[in-house]
């Protein structure tokens, strides 16, 4: 019979309304209207070609802003339609996992060490906040810290599933884990949270931490 959840057809969205983001709406940019000429008197033809090279140089800047806008929207798209690819389970199926096999969760409740350099996740959070260096240079830890639902750089961190992301949700002491964890990386970014909102702010140290985020 095959794989029928694997058949199912996944409908990609062609714009930013179909991806049911909260972006702005992109849109084509407006058009110049052009000039009757035949309801114009000599004068307005004279002061309209005394104005003709400041009107070439002021259709040149929109037209490039026009192209920049249009790059923008193109970006926001893009972006918009891989968050909606999360939102909306990924085309893709894979065969669910026993909760003894979800290891994502298993790490954060301080269960197994991430892989392959043996440290738990509690050794992260107690000693590696604040040693930026530490968090730079190691490269093996940010999957497990965050994992995702596609494979990624980390080839021993497993993808994150459906299943598990319910059990996570429904499990205090990982999510109590989860929240310190992103304190310790907003912090690497020189960012605070504020509250349980979700409302962040400049750290103390903003101005030595905010290259790594825009780099």
């Amino acid at each position: 019979m095959g794989n029928l959840m694997g058949s199912l057809r996944y409908k990609e969205p062609s714009t930013v309304e179909e991806c049911d983001s909260t972006w702005e709406t992109d849109s084509d940019p407006e058009e110049l209207q052009p000039v009757d000429d035949n309801n114009m008197t000599a004068e307005d033809r004279l002061a309209n070609s005394s104005r003709c090279g400041d009107e070439e140089n002021l259709t040149s800047h929109q037209f490039t802003d026009a192209r920049e806008s249009a790059t923008k929207l193109k970006r926001s798209y893009y972006a918009a339609k891989d968050l909606y690819k999360y939102r909306h389970s990924y085309p893709n199926y894979k065969k669910p996992r026993q909760p003894s096999e979800f290891r994502n969760l298993r790490f954060y409740l301080n269960k197994i060490p991430l892989v392959p350099d043996g440290i738990f996740v509690e050794e992260i959070l107690n000693k590696w906040k604040g040693d930026y260096e530490k968090l730079e240079h190691n490269h093996t830890y940010i999957q497990w810290l965050f994992p995702l639902r596609e494979q990624g750089l980390n080839f021993h961190a497993q993808e994150l599933a459906q299943d598990e992301i319910k059990e996570f949700q429904n499990t205090r002491e990982a999510k109590r884990r989860f929240l310190l964890a992103y304190t310790v990386m907003l912090d690497f970014f020189g960012i605070k949270l504020l509250d349980k909102n979700g409302n962040v702010a400049r750290a103390a140290n903003w101005q030595d931490r905010f290259q790594h985020l825009n780099e």
